[in-house]
């Protein structure tokens, strides 16, 4: 669970020095009586953009794993009349259904999760989708008359740009901070897990807990990011922020909505940067340095299908440059499961095209697979909670002798479909999955996984922990889809 100072830190090891200088605008030419001066303008494009998009950005607080603390130095986060909230950030209503942009870290492990609007309305929200690899979450609430911030392009930005940011930082009420483009597909080395994706647009607009999932405007007022992370060596705002390209976040939304998970194009590479050292090392007849150098091809992946080759030099993708790993990852991202990707590649010399058509990583498709199981046996599971866990008796000791490590990771049942076969069995709400065809259930991943590798048509049997009855067991049945 995110904190409420929930915006990910990114901490340099290197000792940095910045430097903030405000330059005096240029006095402007004179104008008629009546004109505006250019920082007036600027004043008035600042004011007209919050003044259309604040209303839309959300204040987001969820409860649940209480373990991650504010520090002590933190401000109050809201209302002490209210129920405890261990987790606080932002995010933008981007539909009038009600659909909202945040990050993934912001509603992570969260039991509940609460929006409330500039205009104090506030709603229970519940989560359409999660993508982890790029940190953002779609939320979806029920209201009426709801306020939406247009989507722009995050391809159409330039090094230099005017954004400005609007959000919740450190549990005050909404904020907006200005500053300019500073760098544009950057790293930081913030999102877990060897495949996260990785091209942050970077401000120097002021950043600090709570901003995240809050919008990084135009000055049309267009969202072209979403906020996520901050550099520092602190843990406020001295350094840069960095926002989720809205480019990519539309492409998580439309998964979620058309698929009900992210489908993501897969190529199969292992991949590095071509820089001076690695030219050297090869014997690359670059000059200068430039592309993404093929290591490795997975085997079974389209790429290992393909006509290319280790060794071979990527320059472009579907026409557009590439000269660093993540904006390899970030186009075939945006693609999908047979779509057609153009490589323009050099290889000894000379440069060529290759045409690779896209496939599905095989976790992401075992996953879709059992997740369409589950719905199948009639049943809803989720992460075994520690309010769920106390209300149960579910504690450490148990979990221990049903050979579990830790219980915030066992799988419980949380609905069930009257017509289904879990229904049918006797399975009920709250019962704890433990094992399935003798494998311990130590995870919701391992429960998936052991749902995938069933076949249609084959049973299983399901070990269940109760509250008042101990160990059950009962057989389900994978029923072949119509």
């Amino acid at each position: 669970m995110i904190p409420a100072s929930c915006t990910l830190l990114v901490r340099r090891r290197s000792v940095f020095v910045v430097g903030v200088i405000l330059l005096a605008a240029v006095a402007a030419p004179s104008h008629e009586k009546g004109d505006l001066s250019a920082p007036q303008e600027l004043s008035h494009a600042f004011r007209n953009v919050h003044e259309s998009v604040a209303p839309a950005v959300v204040l987001v607080r969820t409860s649940g794993d209480l373990s991650h603390r504010l520090p002590r130095f933190h401000p109050p986060i809201g209302p002490q009349d209210e129920a405890p909230f261990s987790g606080l950030g932002s995010g933008v209503i981007v539909d009038s259904a009600g659909y909202v942009l945040s990050n993934h870290h912001v509603v992570r492990e969260a039991d509940t999760i609460y929006v409330t609007l500039n205009d104090r309305r506030r709603f229970h929200a519940e989560v359409v989708g999660v993508d982890s690899l790029i940190d953002i979450a779609l939320l979806k609430i029920d209201g009426e008359d709801l306020p939406v911030a247009p989507l722009g392009n995050s391809r159409d930005l330039l090094i230099g740009d005017w954004v400005v940011a609007i959000g919740y930082p450190l549990g005050m009420g909404a904020t907006l901070t200005h500053g300019i483009v500073s760098a544009l597909g950057r790293q930081a080395d913030v999102i877990p897990g060897e495949y996260g994706i990785e091209s942050f647009i970077q401000t120097n607009a002021v950043i600090n807990p709570g901003n995240s999932g809050g919008p990084l405007l135009d000055l049309d007022g267009r969202v072209v990011g979403i906020n996520a992370a901050i550099s520092t060596k602190t843990g406020y705002f001295i350094g840069y922020g960095l926002a989720v390209p809205v480019d990519l976040a539309r492409e998580a939304m439309r998964d979620f909505l058309e698929h009900g998970r992210t489908v993501r194009g897969y190529l199969g590479i292992r991949m590095q940067s071509v820089d001076d050292l690695l030219v050297r090392e090869r014997g690359l007849e670059l000059d200068p340095p430039a592309g993404v150098y093929i290591s490795g091809t997975l085997d079974d992946s389209p790429a290992g299908r393909s006509e290319l080759q280790v060794g071979d030099v990527i320059l472009s993708v579907n026409g557009d440059p590439v000269n660093s790993s993540n904006q390899v990852q970030t186009q075939i991202y945006q693609l999908d499961p047979g779509d057609s990707v153009a490589l323009e590649i050099w290889r000894n010399g000379a440069t060529a095209t290759a045409m690779v058509v896209l496939g599905e990583r095989e976790t992401d498709h075992r996953l879709a697979q059992a997740r369409r199981r589950v719905t199948r046996l009639g049943l809803t599971v989720e992460v075994l909670d520690s309010v769920r866990a106390d209300t149960l008796g579910f504690t450490p000791g148990v979990a221990r002798e049903l050979g579990l490590k830790v219980v915030d990771q066992a799988v419980v049942v949380v609905a069930i479909d009257p017509d289904g076969d879990a229904a049918a069995k006797g399975i009920r709400v709250n019962d704890v999955i433990t094992e399935i065809d003798q494998t311990v259930v130590s995870s919701l991943d391992q429960f998936m996984k052991s749902i995938s590798q069933l076949r249609d048509g084959e049973a299983a049997l399901f070990w269940l922990w109760r509250e008042d009855g101990g160990i059950d067991v009962r057989t389900l049945r994978i029923q072949p889809a119509e």
